[in-house]
């Protein structure tokens, strides 16, 4: 549509100059001495706009051919930088592949490109390192190093590549590096937080945790069980020293306190020190709310705390939870300290029914020695030692 309304336009005008120039009757004179020309004012009119078109394609001509040059080298460096971008493209294709030495071959291609030689050694010292091969992935590195604008992808490159091959010293001085330039990126932080865990600075490691789970970084259940075993060292670190284990109890959030694993870590520390009192109020602080079997194992274990209070707080906790095997083994063994033999013996027979532990065996084999009941404790023992579970009968002897 829009062809046929130029075209009418074209013809318009067409026709209406036609037009016009039938009515002009002027003449136009040349004076040339001893030369004279007489031409029309149409002819004239035709004359200049001729002599206009042909002087511009003369001088348009011109001007090409004097850039010409330059035309070439603009073409010739347009075809490079599409060459080189076409080689890293396909180059981080094949890092992304798993195709590591097809992506070192291609990220040479992109070399030629000063603006993409950074990326292009990057790229290249990655899949050096995917194939082991350290001493091309340090050479690459190095020409990253002299590249504009690749400095701090150098240093997180760097830094993940020392975490990779467990040296977490270089790891840490990267991301030092890089933090002082005022750059705090949260994939730095998780490369820091794994730094810590491998030079096994927990108290480092927790800081990261921290920050990671502020910014909904990481999984909670993978920042719990590196919460829970950075918070069991720094307990065993401590051991025997009652301030320390203080010290680093207060210095746990609310949050980290609440998690059970932590909880006992810092109950076993207390009682190790000489704290039985501390571990006492941890255990019955986490039975406020819940049951946690070994948490009630290990008060159970608390000899330091008078057997009677002890006693009172299980018999509350068995009407708030109910009759949990290892409850009801803690109860019958209290009550065995107590010299409560009856209730003693009622409530491991029932820890015995919710589940046959090799530990309940062994106390009640213990229980039927005091009581000058030997057959039934060796009976004991031996389910004890075939792993809590009484035997089955043989077969009978066929007829």
């Amino acid at each position: 549509m829009r062809r046929v309304i130029w075209g009418l336009l074209v013809v318009s005008a067409a026709v209406g100059l036609a037009m016009l120039m039938r009515l002009n009757d002027g003449n136009v004179t040349v004076l040339w001495p001893p030369y004279r020309v007489d031409v029309s004012v149409n002819l004239a009119l035709l004359a200049v706009v001729v002599a206009f078109v042909v002087l511009h394609l003369l001088l348009a001509g011109l001007s090409n051919a004097m850039n010409l040059p330059a035309r070439v080298r603009e073409y010739r460096e347009r075809r490079r930088r599409d060459a080189a971008l076409a080689s890293l493209r396909d180059s981080l294709l094949a890092l992304f592949e798993g195709r590591f030495g097809r992506a070192e071959r291609l990220a040479q291609g992109a070399l030629g490109e000063n603006s993409l030689g950074g990326v292009a050694s990057l790229v290249a010292a990655r899949a050096a390192q995917r194939m082991r091969e350290a001493e091309r992935r340090d050479r690459w590195l190095e020409a990253a190093r002299e590249a504009p604008g690749a400095a701090n992808a150098l240093l997180m490159t760097m830094a993940e590549f020392a975490v990779e091959d467990h040296r977490p010293t270089d790891a840490l001085a990267a991301i030092s590096t890089l933090q002082a330039g005022g750059q705090r990126h949260i994939h730095a932080l998780r490369i820091a937080m794994r730094a810590h865990e491998q030079a096994q600075d927990w108290g480092a490691l927790l800081q990261a945790l921290r920050h990671l789970e502020k910014r909904d970084a990481m999984h909670p259940a993978a920042i719990r069980g590196l919460r829970i075993r950075a918070c069991r060292a720094l307990f065993a670190a401590r051991a025997g020293d009652a301030d320390a284990i203080q010290q680093l109890y207060a210095a746990l959030s609310v949050p980290e306190r609440d998690i059970d694993e932590i909880a006992e870590a810092a109950a076993r520390a207390f009682a190790g020190a000489g704290r039985a009192e501390q571990a006492a109020r941890i255990v019955e602080q986490r039975m406020e709310t819940r049951l946690v079997a070994p948490l009630v194992a290990l008060y159970a274990r608390l000899d330091a705390v008078p057997a009677r209070e002890r006693l009172g707080a299980a018999e509350a906790w068995r009407l708030r939870h109910g009759d949990d095997p290892v409850l009801l083994r803690t109860l019958g063994s209290l009550c065995a300290v107590q010299g409560l033999w009856g209730k003693a013996e009622e409530f491991l027979l029932l820890s015995v029914q919710g589940a046959p532990e090799p530990e309940t065996q062994v106390l009640l084999a213990a229980l039927y020695e005091r009581l000058g009941r030997a057959d039934e404790a060796r009976q004991r023992y031996r389910m004890a030692a075939l792993g809590g579970v009484e035997p089955a009968a043989p077969p009978a002897p066929a007829a």
